[in-house]
């Protein structure tokens, strides 16, 4: 029965469903069946999407209709404009029919007041029921297609935007970062298709407006230009509102875009965040951004404020105003009058409401049209024009006289690779490309790949067609398992994986990971090491065969003897017959080569043969053995038609899935909110709601005391004694202005200013004072719940923003290693966009409308008892559908969110490694990537939407009930002479106010709990994300000496260190000093161990046993942040933020004056690169984009030099610059921090020859621990062979 059901749910069954199934929304039944079952728990088990929103057509709709040479609101109108349009005429069915009920509402109250034939009471009731059940059926499918379109635009909106990041010119695509292009998917996109629904209200709310103020010159004449005049200046201030929070709209989308860019930018260097004990600092400047965007909020949500408080005023005073005036000029005020002019006047409130949200709305859609249309113009790259030559077919690579330039937000650097040579490559060759730091190597390769804007030349490359393996300095890999990150999509070849994992020097890694090759990778490779990373992205490389391979120095990751294997197995051995561009520092490979280009400064200087370049006297002799290596072409081995064999081996996947509460949401959820607006605050907009409402209903009440005053003007039939007709202010909104002129000689007649009825003998002034008084009462309360709630909205947003950053600057660094980025990042946009805006906005509508429906209730039940007994079933019909339907829109909404995560997770990650999916040709398997994560994403909101109509009809149903009844009821009541016609006139507009009531508190009920959904997400996170604390609360280890450490001593003392209880002990009983400002290197294989060793010292991962101590404190005594302060890092994969050379080299804000800043800089050989970017103020771009991966190793460098510490540790800190620049490194180290604690991990041995001792590490273990010097002593040392297989010769010491 379940696989029944779920085959079921697999297609969409609204294509094949009948007539009367899709006018009730029947089809949708076992998906809400499903729902109250609390099956609905992942993303497959929900509807699939019907062909006019499959998302494959609709990915390509708005480029197909010209997006690319027009705007996209022509586009977004050629493309879905004849359907949204013709939703018109069912917009206007709806309406007519609208009006249809109190016209047949009216004539049933003539029918009740005269002794017509008891058929036409029952024609009349009759009519009631078919106008509203036909107007139900319009109004309900109405919104159901508009949102439909509004979900095509969507999926055409996000897939047009991700298409755009894969095509457009990388130059072009710069000039935005991250977070911005984020937003544009998450808010930019809802903003505008929010707005579809809206559209149609253009033309039905003039119209209003315009049959309103000509019934009320009807009624007062001339008088009603005061109220007009009055409505003009509303409409004029209400357009300067709009255009006030538009401009706060913008301002506050400017700092959004900004706080999500740091905070990306903060989560992928987040190792480095705490490493230096920059949480704090770095909170600061997000708390100071989001301050910022809480002012443009905060004026936001106030102008909101007063523009509620104008709307619900403004009847008001267009009332006091009017009668005043018509008073004044000497004409009298009767009752009917009064309640005419009071009706008429009221039937401006929805207009006057809902316009004003909808210029707000455009102008929020407006706004984003703006920012999307700036994006999806960007220049596409094509890259037939890019490579414009042609050449010969064994010709891969040609270049003459090219220029290339990467713009950045600010400046422009130009790269000139070659200005007088013009070089050709043959198919097969390896190329060297030597050069120092910053000479243009890396730019180089990027420009061969397409990745810079060719400004003049020529350059062709033979296989652009096919793609071509790029290898980058800093290796991008995706979420998911070694394997699946080697294959990459292409076929699983077993003969030749092993072959590519053997040359790529991965068979010791596998060996020793938990799950061998099915090892899941974190996110950006964050759980691996360096050199595994580099390793992995060249056995991807390798296994694409391509024949191109760009390769940036894949060899500086690793050490020496693996550096070794890796030239020789894999790219000059696997790899021989195809043409490999080799960047590096390693020059003793490039005698290996065919050809050699020098570059310096951005400039091809000089380019041959090894023997014209290369000077071999100086490069060391290298013997590498190894039983596989041999020259033979990659191809000759590879077996097409191997199958896939998968590992039976079960892992536990390394990242979790996402959390998803189950049932209600839960009341703590409620309760973190109310706190989080504070508890005093919070019920005193609760009370100021109540006594808004309260004196709602007294003015109705003193209105009826009115009416029943007013003595009436003569008898009619038997019930002359009855016959004082009250109709409530909230019934006559929604009566037709024709039944406002009825009067009781049963037929419609003018009412001018001069042909008035007889005045009343009884004080009009003194009912319209008192009614002034409770008016003026009601206004006050209104204005202040208006800016309370404003308030207290605010002060939630900004609570929960604090808390949820709190909790995640404190998580240890686990949590991020487990948990994908997209999904923190959804948390801080699309979560926090909820609770900034969404949440707030409905949860005010659903505690008005509910005190509205409240206060509804009782004044009927109080003018008519018996109403009671035909609600009371109703009542308990609604409570159950809105339960029925609660159970399902919960669980949707919570997978919407879920679904939601992986699309932001995917396109970060596709940002990231953009350069190499281009190189690769891998555009078109991440464009299908994304279309099937939108696909379930949108296939969540279709069920949703479906989910939403089902009520929607039913709540549409029992109201047709209720007012049918109440009709048919008056019918068989008039007929016994049992009821006044004005107990009719009061149960039938009142019967509709209740059913629209009861109607709009479930939906906005259920609306306001789908947006807790997005506080729940955060106080899950709020509550349960593990937070990383001192084991003391106060400083006990260090407050007897606050100048500690003054020396710098280190001990290790049986350290032991298990990353997770599932994995093997990274180290083992590890035990070593450290002496006071003793220089100490480690060495040994990728994955031994090293990194870990700094992870203990600096306290970013707990041990397992033992401990260590720093001048003979042990480090669990001191707080984190004092910790890490105390010392210095430069990581192996530098990390810098965006902002101006100045800010990355003093993050901190230190007192250091700019001439302290240049030493830094010339310390590290920067400071004529800092020059040439235009000085300390220049931006370095996002995460330093304007550098090098070498100069921002040495930029990180020159930051630690200018920092007072003790103990500095450099993790392959030189792993990306030259040989000559490493000296140079080292010198500076010598010097500058010749009284501190150096601790070196190096790949080069030459790195660590000056150090006092040497710790070699292997799988956990120290094996070695002495000076260099007697080590190299000893034959059998590991040491030793390390030295020997890199070359490294007894001299250089």
């Amino acid at each position: 029965e379940d696989m029944t059901s779920q085959a079921q749910l697999q297609e969409c069954p609204e294509e094949q469903a009948g007539c009367l199934s899709k006018l009730f929304f029947c089809w949708v039944q076992p998906l809400m069946k499903k729902g109250a079952k609390k099956l609905l728990n992942k993303e497959s088990s929900v509807y699939h999407l019907p062909q006019d929103l499959n998302t494959e057509l609709l990915s390509n709709k708005l480029t197909s209709n010209g997006q690319t040479t027009s705007t996209v609101l022509r586009s977004l109108h050629q493309s879905f404009g004849w359907k949204y349009y013709s939703l018109g005429f069912l917009k206007l069915g709806s309406d007519l029919l609208a009006f249809a009920g109190p016209v047949l509402l009216n004539q049933l109250v003539k029918f009740v007041e005269s002794n017509d034939p008891i058929a036409y009471g029952c024609y009349f009731a009759a009519g009631l029921f078919a106008s509203s059940f036909v107007g139900s059926l319009f109004s309900t499918h109405f919104d159901y297609q508009v949102n439909k379109v509004a979900l095509r635009m969507k999926t055409s909106l996000i897939t047009s935007i991700y298409n755009k990041t894969m095509i457009s010119k990388p130059v072009s695509l710069s000039r935005y970062t991250t977070g911005e292009i984020t937003n544009f998917m998450s808010t930019d996109v809802n903003r505008i298709v929010n707005f579809c629904p809206s559209f149609h209200q253009f033309w039905s709310l003039p119209i209003q407006v315009g049959i309103t103020l000509v019934l009320l010159y009807m009624q007062v004449g001339i008088v009603f230009l005061a109220g007009l005049g009055l409505t003009l200046i509303m409409i004029l201030f209400n357009r300067y509102l709009a255009k006030k929070m538009g401009e706060y709209n913008r301002d506050m989308m400017k700092h959004k875009d900004d706080r999500v860019k740091l905070m990306t930018e903060i989560l992928l260097g987040i190792r480095v965040v705490k490493f230096n004990a920059w949480e704090e600092l770095l909170s600061g400047r997000i708390n100071q951004i989001r301050s910022k965007e809480m002012k443009s909020l905060k004026g936001l949500k106030y102008f909101d404020a007063g523009c509620v408080y104008l709307w619900a005023t403004t009847p008001v005073l267009i009332t006091l105003l009017t009668f005043s005036i018509y008073s004044v000029t000497g004409h009298q005020l009767t009752a009917a009058k009064v309640f005419t002019v009071v009706a008429l006047i009221n039937m401006l409130i929805f207009p006057l409401n809902a316009f004003p949200w909808v210029i707000n709305g455009l102008m929020e859609a407006w706004t984003s049209l703006e920012r999307l249309e700036d994006f999806l113009s960007l220049p596409d790259q094509h890259l037939d024009h890019y490579f414009n030559i042609q050449s010969s077919q064994n010709t891969v690579y040609y270049f003459l006289h090219g220029w290339f330039y990467c713009k950045t937000p600010r400046s422009e650097l130009v790269h000139n690779p070659n200005t007088q040579h013009c070089i050709n490559l043959p198919q097969g060759e390896l190329v060297g490309v030597m050069g120092s730091v910053g000479a243009g190597k890396s730019s180089l390769l990027s420009a061969i790949s397409g990745g810079m804007e060719r400004v003049d030349g020529s350059i062709y490359v033979g296989c652009y067609d096919d793609g071509m393996a790029v290898v980058t300095q800093e290796p991008w890999l995706q979420h998911a398992t070694i394997r699946e990150n080697i294959l990459w999509g292409s076929k699983h070849d077993s003969a030749f994986y092993e072959q590519v994992i053997q040359c790529c020097a991965l068979k010791e890694d596998f060996a020793v990971l938990p799950n061998g090759d099915l090892t899941e990778v974190g996110e950006n490779g964050v759980t691996l090491s360096g050199g595994q990373k580099a390793r992995i992205s060249l056995a991807r490389a390798v296994y694409q065969r391509k024949r191109l391979y760009l390769l940036d120095d894949p060899l500086s990751a690793v050490d020496q003897h693996v550096a070794a294997q890796l030239f020789h197995e894999c790219i000059h051995g696997v790899l021989g017959g195809t043409t490999r561009i080799l960047c590096t520092h390693h020059t003793k490979y490039l005698k290996h080569a065919d050809h050699i280009i020098v570059m310096e400064e951005g400039e091809i200087v000089k380019h041959g043969t090894p023997s014209q370049i290369l000077d071999f006297d100086k490069i060391e002799d290298q013997t590498y053995s190894s039983k596989g290596n041999n020259d033979e072409p990659m191809f000759c081995k590879a077996e097409t038609n191997s199958e896939a064999t998968e590992s039976g081996v079960k892992q536990k996947s390394l990242i979790t899935n996402e959390e998803k509460a189950v049932g209600t949401v839960a009341l703590h959820v409620y309760k973190s909110y109310w706190l989080a607006i504070g508890g005093c605050l919070a019920f005193t907009i609760l009370l100021f709601v109540v006594l808004m409402q309260a004196s709602k209903v007294i003015s109705d009440w003193w209105l009826s005391q009115w009416v029943g005053s007013v003595p009436t003007n003569g008898t009619h039939g038997n019930h002359h004694e009855n016959s004082n007709f009250f109709i409530s202010p909230l019934a006559l909104r929604l009566l037709p202005p024709a039944f406002l002129f009825y009067n009781h000689e049963n037929k419609f007649e003018h009412v001018s200013p001069d042909n008035e009825p007889t005045p009343a003998n009884h004080d009009v002034m003194w009912y319209l004072m008192i009614y002034g008084i409770i008016a003026g009462s009601n206004s006050i309360f209104t204005l202040i719940r208006a800016f309370s709630f404003a308030y207290g909205g605010l002060r939630a947003a900004k609570v929960m923003h604090h808390n949820l950053l709190t909790a995640i600057m404190k998580a240890p660094i686990s949590f991020f290693d487990t948990t994908p980025l997209g999904r923190i990042i959804n948390r801080f946009s699309s979560d926090l966009y909820t609770i900034d805006d969404s949440l707030p906005f409905m949860l005010n509508i659903f505690l008005a409308q509910l005190a509205s429906v409240i206060g509804t209730i009782i004044i009927t039940c109080y003018g008519l008892p018996y109403f009671a007994l035909l609600l009371l079933p109703l009542a308990v019909c609604y409570y159950y559908t809105q339960y029925y339907y609660r159970l399902t829109s919960r669980e949707l909404k919570r997978l919407s969110s879920i679904s939601l995560s992986p699309i932001y997770a995917h396109f970060t990650e596709s940002l990231l490694g953009v350069s190499t999916i281009r190189a690769f040709q891998q555009v078109k398997s991440f464009r299908s990537y994304n279309i099937d994560l939108v696909d379930r994403n949108q296939r969540c909101n279709y069920s949703t939407l479906c989910a939403q109509k089902w009520l929607g009809i039913r709540l549409q149903m029992m109201g047709v009930v209720m007012v049918t009844g109440v009709a048919l009821t008056a019918v068989i009541e008039h007929r016994f002479q049992f009821i006044a016609p004005g107990l009719v006139g009061l149960a039938l507009s009142y019967a509709l106010s209740v059913t629209g009531g009861l109607s709009g508190v479930i939906t906005s009920f259920t609306e306001t709990e789908k947006h807790m959904v997005a506080v729940e997400r955060q106080a899950y996170y709020i509550n349960n994300v593990p937070q990383v604390t001192s084991t003391q609360e106060r400083d006990i280890g260090t407050s007897s000496n606050p100048q500690w450490p003054q020396e710098g001593a280190i001990e290790f003392n049986q350290v032991s260190l298990r990353y997770r209880p599932n994995l093997p002990l990274a180290l083992e009983n590890v035990e070593f000093k450290i002496a006071p400002g003793e220089k100490i290197g480690i060495v040994g294989r990728t994955g031994s161990g090293k990194s870990s060793l700094f992870l203990v010292l600096f306290g970013i991962v707990p041990t397992t046993g033992g401990a260590v101590y720093i001048d003979k404190v042990n480090i669990k005594k001191i707080p984190f942040r004092k910790l890490r302060s105390e010392m210095a890092i430069i990581p192996q994969d530098p990390f810098l933020f965006s902002g101006s050379l100045r800010d990355n080299l003093n993050p901190t804000n230190l007192t250091i004056d700019d001439e302290k800043l240049w030493w830094a800089l010339k310390s590290c050989g920067l400071r004529k690169i800092g020059e040439q970017m235009g000085g300390l103020g220049s931006e370095v771009g996002e995460r330093g984009q304007r550098l090098s991966s070498g100069q921002r190793q040495l930029l990180c460098l020159a930051r630690a030099l200018l920092r007072n510490v003790k103990v500095v540790c450099l993790d392959e800190a030189t792993a990306n610059i030259d040989q000559e620049s490493d000296q140079m490194i080292q010198e500076t180290i010598v010097k500058h921090f010749a009284r501190c604690t150096v601790i070196t991990i190096a790949h080069r041995i030459d790195s660590v020859m000056r150090s006092d001792r040497v710790i070699v590490m292997d799988n956990g273990h120290v094996i070695e621990i002495d000076d260099p010097r007697n080590l190299l002593k000893q034959p059998m040392s590991v040491f030793a062979e390390l030295a020997n297989q890199s070359g490294t010769r007894t001299e250089t010491m």
